[in-house]
């Protein structure tokens, strides 16, 4: 699930009710945003979209790997395929 999809399928709950469906909430496969006079305060979300996160957010700290996403979105809008070889030598195949 995507960060923007997230956000859009997020529940929103005032604080009262997720203080009172806290385990409801926890145990949902689906994110919540909690308000508080009707203004966000907090954000659950399930654990394997959170592991999500991280691993995307990793990802964004690696120059290389940016680099190489770049370099294929250029690529691509040119036309040009990213040759098998070069993409196997990369995924350590």
């Amino acid at each position: 699930m995507s960060s923007s999809s997230l956000l859009r399928n997020a529940r929103p709950v005032n604080v009262r009710e997720a203080q009172a469906q806290l385990s409801k909430l926890i145990h949902s496969k689906s994110p919540s945003l909690v308000l508080s006079h009707g203004k966000p305060v907090s954000f659950l979300v399930p654990y394997e979209d959170m592991l999500d996160l991280v691993e995307a957010l990793d990802e964004l700290k690696d120059k290389k790997l940016l680099g190489e996403i770049k370099r294929a979105r250029t690529e691509y809008a040119q036309g040009k395929a990213v040759p098998a070889e070069r993409l196997f030598k990369k995924m350590g195949l």
